[in-house]
C-alpha cells in the first residue's frame, strides 16, 4: 500500500501553512528574536562555563529545549486563532488509531488490505477495507469526547456507503476478469462509525442507528472477527486495492495540479 496521508492530517498542515503566511512579519520577528537568544545563550556559556562534559551538553540541549519551547509557542498560537484546527487533530488522531487497528486486523487475517483518505470529486473516504469475510467495509473513523447526534454521524456514515458503492460499481465495471476473479459483489458495502476518545466508552455493542453500526475504537478489530458474509478470496482483493490506490492517485494529482 501507498504512504498514508490523512485528509485531516493534510487540512492541518495545510491551514498552519496559511496561518503562518498571514503572520509572516511576527513569525520572522519571533525567529529572529530566537537565534538571537540562543546565539547570547550559547555564548555566555563557552565564556562563564568551564570546559567540561557538561558544559557541552548544556550547548546542545539549551539551544534544542528553546526551539521547542518557540515551535510549541508557535503551535499554541494558531490552535488559539484557528477554531476548527482542533477538530482536524482529532480527526487524524481517529484515522491514526483505526489504521492501527487494521494492521491488527491483517495480522490476524481478517482483512486482504485497505486504503486510507480516499479522496472523492465529492467528499472523501476515511478507510476502504477489503476482508476475507464480508466484502467491503466504509469506515467513518470519529474521535469525540461525547456523542453529540449519532443520527448526523449516522447521515454521514451513509453517504460514505454510497461513495463506496458507486465508487466500487465504477471501476469493476466492463472488468473482463470481474466474473473470473472477483468473489465480491461491488454494491455489497457495510458502511461503519468507528468511534475514539472517552466517547467509545459509552458505546453498547451492536449499537445501531438507521442501519449504520456505531463502533467502539477498542472493538473493532473483534467485529472485523464476526463477519460472515461474502467470501473475497486474494486474486481479487489484490485487484481492487490496486485500482483504489490508482483512484485515489488520480484524485490526488488533480487536486494538486494548479487551476
Amino acid at each position: 500500500m501507498s504512504k498514508h496521508h490523512p485528509y485531516s492530517r493534510l487540512e492541518f498542515r495545510r491551514r498552519l501553512k496559511a496561518w503562518l503566511f498571514r503572520n509572516l512579519r511576527l513569525v520572522g520577528g519571533l525567529t529572529a528574536g530566537l537565534l538571537a537568544s540562543v546565539a547570547f545563550a550559547a555564548s555566555l556559556l563557552i565564556a562563564t562555563a568551564p570546559d567540561s562534559r557538561l558544559t557541552w551538553w548544556l550547548l546542545g540541549a539549551t539551544p534544542t529545549a528553546m526551539t521547542a519551547a518557540y515551535l510549541h509557542l508557535l503551535h499554541t498560537a494558531f490552535m488559539a486563532h484557528d477554531s476548527e484546527a482542533i477538530w482536524h487533530v482529532r480527526g487524524a488522531w481517529g484515522e491514526d488509531n483505526t489504521r492501527d487497528e487494521l494492521r491488527r486486523a491483517k495480522r490476524k487475517k481478517l482483512v486482504w488490505g485497505w486504503i486510507d483518505s480516499l479522496g472523492l470529486q465529492v467528499g472523501d473516504i476515511d478507510h476502504l477495507v477489503v476482508t476475507r469475510r464480508g466484502g467491503l467495509v466504509a469506515v467513518d473513523s470519529k474521535w469525540r469526547s461525547r456523542i453529540d447526534d449519532k443520527a448526523d454521524m449516522a447521515r454521514a456514515a451513509q453517504k460514505v456507503r454510497l461513495r463506496a458503492e458507486a465508487l466500487t460499481r465504477d471501476f469493476l465495471k466492463g472488468d473482463s476478469r470481474g466474473s473470473r476473479r472477483a468473489k465480491v459483489n461491488p454494491l455489497s458495502v457495510t458502511s461503519v462509525v468507528v468511534l475514539w476518545g472517552p466517547a467509545q466508552r459509552g458505546v453498547p455493542r451492536g449499537a445501531n442507528v438507521d442501519g449504520i453500526e456505531f463502533i467502539a475504537g477498542r472493538d473493532f478489530v473483534a467485529w472485523l472477527q464476526r463477519l460472515d458474509g461474502e467470501q473475497v478470496d486474494k486474486a481479487a482483493a489484490d485487484d481492487i486495492v490496486r485500482k483504489l490506490e490508482e483512484r485515489r492517485a488520480s484524485v490526488q494529482a488533480s487536486r494538486a495540479a494548479p487551476a
